[in-house]
């Protein structure tokens, strides 16, 4: 199991002083958001070959593996002629993804702000969006891997099992965050979510999401990893058993505090291993 983290939470720097400063750290991988990562680019359209394996070189120089390139788009908007530059996006980033040395690909489904009785149609359209990108995922040996969250069209494990299971591909994979599956009301019950997560997506975790949070006046807030409410002994005994490879990406460090939560997961990832 390797300990990673969202590079674009170290800030958006050149790639020399970026893989340094996450290095120095003590990270062994990373989610590379190209856009929200690195200095000088910051539309797609600026993203040239050349770049990119300068990119890859950084990284490799200090032993730092991509893991997941971060694609974020709007997979599941009404907007056809946008939703279809969207997917187009996606698609181009196969050719980065396989430069920077990783086939896995991420994106959420979009912020959900419609009435749940339209929630059907919403997941229509992603559903046809996800079908799009995995026919051309199927040619380039490319994963997909999309992220439940339960303010976004896709929102809970059972509609995502659905999702996989329509879709019909190998090439479509989850990336697991537990904390975009609770909401305040409902951390209480994290472990019931996880536990049926797991039943229904186990074999299909990809990518795994780390954070950890409070809740404050029926609102999530910012911890560091352990110092929160986010039961991570039953995550990571799970972890230790069914995906002891896992890479494991901490999200929304703030880099004063970020060598703790690195040990922090480092950590939980031996603790059930050595047992």
């Amino acid at each position: 199991m390797k300990i990673g983290v969202r590079a674009h939470d170290f800030g958006k720097k050149n790639e020399k002083d970026l893989a340094k400063e996450i290095k120095c750290a003590g990270f062994d991988c990373v989610q590379l958001a190209l856009t929200k990562a690195i200095e000088g680019i910051d539309s797609f359209d600026d993203i040239t070959h050349k770049r990119i394996y300068n990119i890859k070189n950084e990284f490799d120089k200090n032993n730092i593996e991509i893991s997941v390139l971060g694609c974020y788009i709007e997979p599941s908007i009404k907007d056809g002629a946008q939703r279809a530059k969207n997917i187009n996006t996606f698609i181009k980033s196969f050719e980065h993804a396989k430069i920077l040395g990783t086939n896995i690909i991420g994106t959420e489904t979009t912020k959900y702000t419609a009435p749940e009785t339209k929630r059907g149609e919403y997941y229509e359209i992603l559903k046809d969006s996800v079908k799009r990108i995995i026919e051309e995922a199927e040619k380039s040996d490319i994963i997909m891997g999309i992220e439940p969250v339960v303010e976004h069209t896709l929102n809970n494990s059972l509609l995502t099992r659905e999702l996989l299971d329509q879709v019909g591909s190998k090439k479509l994979k989850v990336i697991f965050d537990p904390v975009n599956l609770i909401l305040p009301n409902t951390a209480m019950y994290q472990e019931l979510l996880f536990k049926k997560f797991f039943e229904l997506l186990g074999d299909d975790i990809a990518i795994m999401h780390a954070k950890d949070i409070s809740i404050e006046n029926k609102v999530k807030d910012w911890r560091n990893i352990g110092d929160g409410v986010i039961n991570y002994d039953y995550i990571f005994k799970y972890l230790s058993d069914f995906k002891p490879d896992l890479r494991v990406l901490r999200e929304g460090i703030k880099p004063g505090t970020a060598t703790k939560d690195m040990v922090a997961l480092k950590t939980y990832a031996t603790k059930y291993t050595m047992n």
